[in-house]
């Protein structure tokens, strides 16, 4: 509808609407700055501190000239529970009346035009019956129970003075949309000069540039108005509350959110233009509960010419569509990441120009359980952590993946199937870098093996006094690697049980943890002295024994080491060094056995009660069947490699 058309169905008093709906927007303004004072004095009169906010700020920024308001904070006390004293409070009741009545101005001017005159009649009624509610003010005290009434954003708690503001600031939003006197750049205006063109047309651009990226969502309708010399640009971006550039010289933002997380987001990223944002004003009144608890901030940038004015203006016009159902993003991807994790996503998405709305329009969350339900034994159930199966590193790549694929796929024009199939692929992708991850593991536990067998070889090859002291040590430190061995299995199990076809893994590590379980046994004989602390000597073909499954230990660590590289039309070294390893742990497992036969010999022949020959006997059996476990480990992780790595 044309502006003419628009002033026919109104008729003459029409003309004046755009003056009235200017004055009704920084009405919005002073009432939400009324209410959020009373709700900053009441909480600063419960807990007095030296640097609580005093809105000064707020208050020009909406046309309030009385300075006398910004001490209201600091000289506000409590009396008693839940009632205060308030300077200036009956002023403030006065401002608020009379922003209700500026709001009320253009829709009781359009009421049988534009809007049902019945229905004004309502809200003008429902006014009457909250600002008649309100007690009388008598000494500036005001209890704890009206600022409540005055101040609650929850339906649920009553209707009150707060959810009528934001139920006028609608209608007035919509009022302004349908009497626009222009478009500029995709933006309804009016009342707007010449110079606001540029201001207006950048912020635009930058909207415009990232709007795509808001899929269906209905949100992104910008409003541009000029009242005396003050540019006021608003932007809808849905649920959460609108957002207004107040521009006289510099350009002022006042941020609004009852999300603390979402609120440092917006400032970091925006934080390249140079905005300098006063100090975070949080709002809430004792006894309130946790719900009407908000934020507010005002940022303000000093541009150096109207160039930076207007770069500033574009990158926060680019900003604003992932602000869109920002909380529920992080919500959704705390429950596959940490909260913590799920916010850096959310950046890397906005700062690429991504943004979450594609991967919540997808299915959020439950994109990615779907994805599961195909790719593992058991899939993950609502609040159990992606991370924790593919690990935080893995885990947040992955799903930077899925954030961008689902934004760029659905911007692009790509089926939905496609888009789902991609991030499935995807998936899989991740479960064969979680068993080169299972590779490691084993390979971390083999390195223990290692270490159990090193420490008792050294242990039985030295003799002496100094000799029992090192079979004590390398006793209590076999444990404690017999300990983190353990650490290593049940991670690699809970691993396994929940991702297809790498149970192998778990069959390998549980085998080889029988080498771990030997050698500790093993370092615990050799501590013990037969009798009751007398010295002895290790026989030789023992000492030797020792020797060759530290062998064993270390071919099996380099098979593991080796195994994550070798694949099919991969590189020859891994696959010969990996084979070469395997291989020796074959040779090693056949020569232990002839070795035990020889510390058999040995100990029959040494002239030794039978306390010692047990003790060695058992040392040697323990020694024996830990290279047996090693070699059955590497010749499964062999078949494995040569069976389904190399021919899958």
């Amino acid at each position: 509808m044309t502006k003419t058309r628009i002033v026919e169905a109104l008729g003459e008093n029409g003309l004046v609407l755009p003056a009235l709906l200017n004055a009704a927007i920084l009405a919005n303004e002073r009432a939400k700055y009324v209410l959020a004072l009373f709700q900053v004095a009441a909480g600063n009169a419960e807990n007095p501190s030296a640097g609580a906010p005093n809105l000064r700020a707020e208050r020009e920024a909406c046309g309030i000239t009385d300075g006398r308001l910004d001490r209201v904070v600091a000289r506000s006390e409590a009396l008693g529970p839940g009632v205060y004293h308030i300077p200036e409070a009956a002023h403030l009741i006065a401002i608020l009346s009379a922003s209700l009545e500026t709001m009320f101005a253009p829709l009781a001017l359009t009421a049988g035009g534009f809007f049902d005159e019945t229905a004004v009649d309502v809200r003008m009624e429902r006014k009457k019956r909250l600002l008649d509610a309100i007690p009388p003010i008598d000494g500036d005290i005001v209890s704890g129970e009206t600022i409540a009434a005055l101040t609650s954003g929850r339906p649920a708690a009553g209707d009150g003075v707060h959810l009528l503001v934001m139920d006028l600031h609608k209608e007035i939003s919509r009022l302004q949309a349908l009497i626009a006197e222009e478009e500029i750049a995709g933006a309804r205006a009016y009342g707007i000069t010449t110079a606001d063109r540029p201001l207006i047309e950048a912020f635009m651009a930058g909207v415009q540039r990232t709007a795509p990226m808001k899929f269906d969502h209905p949100g992104l309708v910008t409003t541009a108005a000029r009242s005396g010399d003050t540019l006021l640009i608003q932007n809808d971006i849905g649920a959460t509350e609108a957002h207004v550039i107040v521009l006289r010289g510099t350009a002022a933002l006042t941020y609004t959110d009852v999300h603390a997380q979402r609120l440092r987001f917006f400032q970091n990223a925006v934080a390249t233009t140079g905005i300098v944002w006063e100090d975070l004003h949080s709002r809430q009144v004792s006894g309130l509960g946790k719900e009407d608890l908000f934020y507010v901030t005002v940022g303000r940038i000093a541009a150096a010419d109207d160039a930076g004015l207007r770069a500033f203006l574009e990158r926060l016009g680019s900003r604003i569509v992932f602000l869109i159902d920002w909380n529920r993003a992080r919500k959704r991807l705390g429950l596959l990441v940490p909260n913590a994790l799920a916010v850096d996503l959310l950046n890397w998405a906005a700062e690429h120009n991504l943004g979450h709305r594609g991967f919540l329009q997808l299915g959020g969350e439950r994109l990615i359980y779907d994805a599961l339900e195909q790719a593992v034994r058991t899939p993950l159930r609502y609040g159990e952590k992606l991370h924790e199966m593919l690990g935080a590193e893995a885990a947040c790549d992955y799903l930077r993946f899925v954030l961008e694929t689902a934004a760029k796929g659905l911007r692009d024009g790509r089926s939905e199937m496609l888009i789902r199939d991609q991030i499935r692929a995807e998936l899989f992708n991740h479960f064969h870098s979680a068993e080169q991850r299972l590779l490691a593991e084993g390979g971390r536990h083999a390195a223990i093996i290692v270490r159990l067998a090193n420490g008792l070889r050294g242990a039985l090859q030295q003799g002496g006094a100094s000799g029992s002291n090192r079979r004590a040590e390398s006793a209590q430190l076999a444990k404690q690697l017999e300990s983190e061995a353990d650490e290593v299995v049940k991670s690699i199990r809970a691993t396994a049980q929940r991702i297809a076809g790498t149970e192998i893994f778990r069959r390998i590590v549980e085998i080889a943890d029988d080498a771990a379980d030997h050698l500790e046994d093993a370092a615990f004989l050799a501590a013990v002295s037969p009798d009751g602390g007398a010295v002895y000597q290790v026989p030789a073909p023992l000492a030797g024994l020792a020797d060759l499954v530290l062998e064993g230990a270390q071919s099996l660590r380099r098979a593991m080491a080796a195994a994550p590289e070798v694949h099919r039309g991969g590189s020859r070294e891994p696959m010969c060094n990996f084979l070469e390893a395997a291989d020796r742990l074959v040779t090693v497992e056949h020569q232990t056995d002839a070795r035990e036969r020889d510390v058999t010999v040995a100990l029959i022949a040494s002239p030794i009660d039978s306390r010692q020959l047990h003790l060695f006997g058992e040392i040697a059996r323990h020694l024996e069947e830990a290279a047996d476990a090693m070699l059955r480990a590497g010749l499964m992780l062999r078949d494995h490699i040569m069976g389904n790595v190399m021919f899958e």
